[in-house]
């Protein structure tokens, strides 16, 4: 009896090893993909979640800006409720800081009038980067933004 068990748990013990070996990947079943430019980098800058409620005033333009440095990303989301969306036309926009009489950069990401957005941005440069809105409605309205990522507030 005794060597029975024995016998059972040597075959209990064999067994397991090779389902463990016939479960576990070998060099075979894995081709290596070198890692891509930004598909990942650290940051030293500190990761923030921020909502944002922004007054537009009927028959205005507001700015808003966060800033990032180059190669810092943010992923975002904005709403609005308004009666008419397509009565606010919306410019997601970076700029460098100017300096002096030079000039500075500026690169625009998306100008449209859909209501809504969402994205995400890898800076190409440092400096501001936010939406410019337009209200040409007759109503007054306040665009909910949410953004994560590596930015910071700029004060107007």
């Amino acid at each position: 009896m005794k060597t029975s068990i024995t016998n059972l748990l040597r075959i209990a013990s064999l067994a397991s090893v090779i389902v463990l070996t016939a479960c576990g990947s070998s060099d075979k079943d894995w081709i290596d993909v070198p890692l891509a430019d930004r598909t990942y980098f650290g940051s030293e800058q500190p990761y923030r979640e921020s909502e944002y409620d922004i007054l537009v005033l009927n028959k205005s333009a507001r700015e808003f800006k966060l800033a990032l440095d180059e190669g810092q990303a943010i992923v975002y989301r904005w709403t609005v409720e308004m009666d008419n969306p397509e009565l606010l036309t919306v410019e997601f926009h970076g700029h460098t800081e100017r300096e002096g009489d030079e000039p500075g950069k500026v690169m625009f990401y998306k100008i449209h009038k859909d209501g809504k957005e969402s994205g995400a941005l890898v800076a190409p440069f440092d400096g501001i980067h936010g939406w410019y809105l337009k209200n040409d409605s007759e109503q007054d309205i306040t665009l909910k933004l949410s953004v994560a990522g590596f930015h910071r507030d700029v004060k107007d």
